[in-house]
């Protein structure tokens, strides 16, 4: 068995694959990782995976968990080249391993095609994978919540309220068009994305991830698959 670790900012998703398939994701609020937490989810864990995007003293409490109960012990970094997948950036460990290892799931899955991913979470990203497992590039916008909430924070006469439906009409209300708006801009970047796509490659798939996949899905016409948790399926390559 092997625990897969994926540390974000303020929680930590993880999952059990045994025998290449995986558990129930599970998450916990990272002030609460500690060696006892861990007790409780190794029991017959032989390797722990993890990739982090947040502080490194929670990847360390991983790592002395591991070296005191001889679990095999694997930190994933973005690199310049990994499993046929090419980085595109030049200093290749500035790339979020989250997106790495979305690449590596991508292509994974879609083995020689070029693929649109866009992941939609606390930041919506977009990355480019051509056929031949070369990274394109991609861009990186505030997610949904983070759009209106900034809009709120730096200005002192909207006053709104976050609503978690799906609508881009025009508001008719102060609230309705700050959220409206937030998935309006955010369809159009994706939209935009698609656009700048097909000038660099034959476009053979588009896929969706991330918290708010399924909402976006809803209002976006070019044709996509949703594949949910690719960072564990980018993992499970190690």
């Amino acid at each position: 068995m092997r625990l897969l670790v994926d540390i974000g900012n303020t929680r930590t998703k993880y999952t059990v694959e045994q025998q290449g398939k995986l558990s129930v994701i599970q998450t916990e609020r990272n002030e609460d990782i500690n060696q006892k937490w861990l007790e409780n989810i190794t029991v017959s864990v032989k390797v722990i995976i993890v990739a982090s995007v947040s502080e490194e003293h929670l990847v360390d409490v991983f790592l002395t968990y591991a070296k005191k109960h001889s679990i095999e012990f694997f930190n994933v970094k973005s690199e310049s080249k990994r499993f046929g997948v090419t980085s595109s950036y030049k200093t290749p460990t500035t790339l979020g391993v989250d997106r790495w290892l979305t690449l590596l799931a991508a292509n994974f899955i879609y083995k020689n095609e070029s693929i649109l991913i866009v992941d939609a979470g606390t930041a919506t990203t977009i990355d480019l994978l051509d056929q031949s497992g070369k990274h394109l590039g991609g861009w990186i916008l505030p997610g949904i919540d983070i759009l209106f909430n900034s809009l709120l924070l730096n200005t002192s006469q909207i006053m709104a309220t976050k609503k978690h439906h799906v609508d881009i009409s025009f508001g008719k209300s102060t609230s309705d068009g700050v959220n409206n708006a937030c998935w309006a801009a955010t369809l159009g970047f994706i939209n935009q994305s698609i656009t700048q796509a097909k000038k660099q490659v034959s476009l053979d798939k588009i896929i969706l991830t991330g918290g708010n996949a399924e909402k976006l899905s809803i209002l976006l016409s070019a044709k996509h698959h949703i594949v949910h948790e690719l960072v564990f399926i980018g993992m499970q390559r190690f």
